[in-house]
């Protein structure tokens, strides 16, 4: 069970029909924008959301969620829940005391949402306390879900979630933008994590802003969509700079990689991460990256080696950044090698999926019994 339906999900669902498990897909909710435009591979059984609204719900569509999710677990009978995320998916599974249950992090429900209040931070402890493993994607989230919820260690599975190589790879992009806008001579920077406000995206425009006025020959491509859009896109046209801002919406999975290979910087305003799949996506196609100086990010990028870091929230020194990162062409190609290198390395999703597997197999062995509405007998 998801809070929606991305492409992050649909890579999850293809692992598991690949260990040929019997696969059902829950999302909680109907995504305000549509992340993942393929349906759910073949031999999932999609079933459809169980509120027919985006988030935030209302406390009614809270109960009638809880009720319809019963009603799935009643004629399912599930041998192993995953759901994510902690206080959507995970809260609801938790409540119904799923049993064996693997709550899935996506890392800033661990990282910053416990911190917006009394209530957000109990529901995220009831639903880590409630689970039998915790499965997330850095070193950060771990240590999160270790001081919310006191699981052990071995309760806690850690992986990046990792990148398809073959596919994120520096290579000729088959776009042709540069081209057709005129861009050959450009520094083009691409930023593809949307348009809500949990990516900052109108730090980003006024950053860019400031940038471009100081260097005519500064681009962005700037991925996406997310309630923001227009305002950003307003802030664009009222300042002049329309000619040298693409906004080509929510793109393919599989014209990702072209956008990546026709920039020459990665640049990103989110301020909370764990292992950004947008960010090793980026680093995998050879791009040096601008990027805060906190949580899973630490641990892919040293300043200087792979990009520049610059403190979350504080607004001139990512300005200051960016304009490091564009002035110091000279730097470039080394750090794309060593992103390459590392991403190579470290951020493979074919080995990252492993300890997924051996994850699910180690908890379906302690599982000794369920009754008939899916809730624990044993365990």
């Amino acid at each position: 069970m998801s809070q929606g339906y991305c492409t992050h999900d649909r890579r999850f669902l293809e692992q598991f029909m690949a260990q040929e498990y019997q696969v059902w897909f829950l999302p909680c909710a109907v995504d305000r924008v549509r992340y993942e435009q393929r349906a759910v591979p073949e031999g999932v059984r999609g079933l459809p959301p169980l509120i027919a609204a985006p988030f935030p719900w209302g406390a009614r569509d809270w109960l009638r969620a809880l009720w319809r999710f019963g009603q799935r677990l009643r004629e399912i009978k599930p041998d192993l829940v995953q759901a994510g995320t902690v206080q959507t998916g995970g809260a609801l599974a938790a409540a119904w005391g799923c049993a064996p249950l693997m709550v899935m992090s996506w890392g800033s429900d661990v990282l910053t949402v416990p911190g917006r209040g009394f209530w957000m931070r109990r529901i995220t402890q009831f639903t880590l306390r409630r689970a039998h493993m915790v499965l997330g994607d850095c070193r950060a989230v771990r240590d999160a879900v270790k001081a919310l919820s006191g699981l052990d260690d071995d309760q806690i599975v850690w992986f990046p979630w990792g990148v398809e190589l073959d596919r994120f790879r520096p290579k000729p992009s088959a776009l042709g933008l540069r081209r057709r806008l005129n861009w050959q001579e450009a520094c083009v920077l691409v930023s593809t994590r949307g348009f809500e406000a949990i990516h900052a995206p109108m730090l980003l425009a006024k950053a860019m802003r400031n940038v471009m006025q100081a260097r005519g020959d500064v681009r962005v491509i700037m991925l996406g969509e997310g309630a923001l859009r227009p305002q950003v896109e307003r802030f664009v046209v009222e300042h002049g700079l329309a000619d040298r801002c693409l906004f080509p919406g929510q793109v393919c999975h599989d014209e990702l990689a072209d956008y990546f290979n026709e920039a020459d910087l990665y640049v990103s305003a989110t301020q909370s991460d764990g292992s950004s799949i947008s960010l090793l996506e980026a680093m995998a196609c050879g791009l040096p990256v601008v990027v805060a100086d906190a949580y899973g990010n630490r641990e892919w990028v040293s300043h200087g080696q792979h990009g520049w870091m610059y403190p979350a929230g504080d607004s001139q020194a990512f300005e200051a950044a960016i304009r490091d990162a564009v002035d110091q062409r000279h730097l470039w190609e080394a750090m794309g090698r060593a992103n390459v290198a590392v991403t190579s390395r470290r951020a493979d999703w074919r080995e990252s999926v492993r300890s997924l597997t051996a994850a699910h197999r180690r908890l379906l062995a302690g599982w000794s019994g369920r009754n008939g509405d899916g809730r624990p007998t044993n365990w």
